[in-house]
C-alpha cells in the first residue's frame, strides 16, 4: 500500500496584496486561531485579518506603510522560512524571527538589489538590508500591537509576543537643586556683608546681589543665564491681579 504525503507549496516572494497562499498556509486552520468564541471581524485568513488591522490606519500614510511593512515581513518569513501560517507562530518562532531581522538570509530572497523598486515588481523584496537594533525593537513593538489587536478581535487565541521580556529603559534620576530657607538667608547675609566703600566694590556687590537673586528666583542654570541677554526677560501680570 503506497503512502501518500501532501506537500506544502511554498509561495514566491510577493506583497501582501499579491501573495497567493495555499489552505495549509493561509491561516484558515492556524494552530493559534481562536475557537469557540464570537469573533469581532469576518476575516478567516491571516492576510485578510492583517488587512482589517491595517485599515484602521488608512488615514495616516506613514503609519500605514510602516505597519504594513512589518506585518508583511513576518507573514512572508513565516510561510516561506517556516512553512507555517502566521496564525500558527509560537513564542519560540519569534525568538528565531528576531535573530533573522539582524541579517535576513538568503540575500537574494529577502533583500532588494536596488533601493527603489515598485511593490508589484518581481524584483521587490521586503528588506533593504539588515535592521538596526532600534528598527528591530520597533518591528517587535508594531507586531506585538497587531497580535494583541487580533486577540481582542477574536481572531487569535493568544499573543505569543506577550511572553517576551520587556526591556524598559530606566528613567534617569531626577536631580533637584534648591536652597532651603535657612541656607538662602545665609547667602543673603554674606552678600550684604560685602564691602561697598568704593565705586568698584559697590558695583561688584550689586552684580552679585542681582545674580544670586536671579538664580534663586528663576531656578535657571548658569549655562542658561550666560546664553541669554536682558532682551530675553519680560514682565507678565497674572490674570488674577488685573
Amino acid at each position: 500500500m503506497a503512502l501518500q504525503t501532501k506537500l506544502t507549496v511554498i509561495p514566491a516572494i510577493a506583497t501582501i496584496d499579491l501573495i497567493k497562499l495555499s489552505p495549509e498556509l493561509d491561516g484558515s486552520s492556524g494552530a493559534n486561531r481562536a475557537i469557540g468564541n464570537r469573533p469581532q471581524i469576518t476575516a478567516n485568513t491571516d492576510t485578510d485579518a492583517i488587512k482589517v488591522w491595517l485599515a484602521r490606519y488608512l488615514d495616516t500614510k506613514t503609519t500605514f506603510d510602516s505597519y504594513r511593512k512589518e506585518a508583511e515581513r513576518l507573514l512572508l518569513w513565516s510561510v516561506i522560512e517556516l512553512g507555517k501560517p502566521l496564525s500558527s507562530l509560537s513564542h519560540e518562532d519569534f525568538l528565531v524571527y528576531q535573530h533573522f531581522l539582524t541579517n535576513p538570509l538568503p540575500v537574494e530572497r529577502w533583500i532588494m538589489a536596488k533601493r527603489k523598486v515598485a511593490r508589484d515588481d518581481p524584483k521587490w523584496r521586503p528588506f533593504a538590508g539588515p535592521l538596526s537594533p532600534t528598527s528591530q525593537r520597533q518591528s517587535i513593538v508594531i507586531l506585538n500591537g497587531m497580535f494583541s489587536w487580533l486577540v481582542n478581535a477574536g481572531y487569535l487565541a493568544g499573543n505569543p509576543l506577550s511572553l517576551s521580556r520587556n526591556r524598559q529603559r530606566k528613567a534617569k534620576p531626577r536631580v533637584t537643586r534648591f536652597l532651603d530657607e535657612d541656607l538662602w538667608k545665609e547667602v543673603k547675609i554674606t552678600i550684604e556683608s560685602m564691602p561697598r566703600e568704593t565705586n568698584r566694590e559697590r558695583e561688584h556687590y550689586q552684580r552679585v546681589r542681582w545674580l544670586f537673586s536671579l538664580l534663586y528666583i528663576t531656578g535657571l542654570r548658569v549655562s542658561e543665564i550666560t546664553q541669554n541677554t536682558m532682551g530675553g526677560f519680560f514682565s507678565r501680570k497674572d490674570k488674577s491681579s488685573e
